[in-house]
């Protein structure tokens, strides 16, 4: 894909990701754009964890009547005329079925109820007085090399992250806090079981305040949870996880 994208194409490339359905134009598309903001990797980090709220609890299906009114008013209709793409940009293949639309518009229905339950929940746990947790990393071999603190509140998943006095980054290059879990946990991992949490720069004095989404883990499993750390990694691919941790607290 060349020149400038929409907001919907970089919505499905993001989704695409997610879903491990890119094409290998659309995947080289998006990398360039993840170089170009490394600022877009949270935005994945929100749509990962949102497919994983979607896997925990119960589902709520719509009601029996709405499902088979749907999917007969799908079979009834003849599929619509579809607009041509933008050129190099290319349709989900399941665009043009008019059954699997429908299907998806259920499965949307049961996501939407989904979703309002897990917000009850949120809403339920997030009580006056409910534990937040003060995380401070550190170098052990190097105590002047900087100073960074997580806050997590566990009932919401937010957190904020302070970092004080990290070196200046060099170019191409982004720090990544991590949470390190336990081999056995029910996520998903990198080959050094840890999950990217946030992507992040630092200003000409090594110090940056803002907040961060956290993985259910803090929540759902949070004794699994063994350490938070800090590296520096490829603008580019900082999901590859490449470096040693720069500061690290073990939990």
């Amino acid at each position: 894909m060349t020149g400038p994208i929409s907001p919907e194409q970089l919505d499905h490339l993001l989704a695409g990701y997610v879903l491990y359905d890119l094409s290998p134009e659309e995947m080289a598309t998006l990398t360039a754009l993840l170089a170009a903001d490394p600022t877009l990797y949270q935005a994945i980090a929100r749509l990962q964890q949102t497919l994983e709220w979607t896997y925990e609890g119960e589902p709520v299906s719509p009601p029996a009547h709405l499902r088979e009114a749907v999917l007969q008013g799908a079979i009834a209709s003849p599929p619509p005329s579809l607009s041509s793409p933008a050129p190099g940009w290319r349709p989900r293949r399941w665009a043009r079925l008019g059954w699997v639309a429908a299907a998806a518009l259920v499965a949307a229905l049961s996501l939407s109820n989904l979703m309002l339950w897990r917000t009850l929940q949120l809403e339920r746990a997030n009580r006056p007085g409910e534990e937040t947790l003060t995380i401070a990393l550190g170098s052990p071999e190097a105590p002047l090399a900087g100073q960074a603190e997580v806050v997590i509140d566990p009932s919401t998943l937010m957190g904020s992250l302070t970092v004080e006095n990290l070196p200046p980054l060099e170019p191409g290059t982004v720090y990544v806090l991590w949470t390190v879990v336990d081999p056995s946990a029910p996520v998903t991992l990198d080959d050094k079981d840890a999950i990217l949490t946030t992507v992040f720069t630092v200003d000409e004095n090594g110090r940056v305040t803002q907040p961060i989404d956290l993985p259910p883990v803090y929540r759902r499993d949070r004794d699994l949870v063994r350490a938070v750390a800090i590296t520096q990694e490829r603008a580019a691919a900082p999901q590859e996880h490449r470096s040693p941790p720069i500061l690290i607290q073990p939990l």
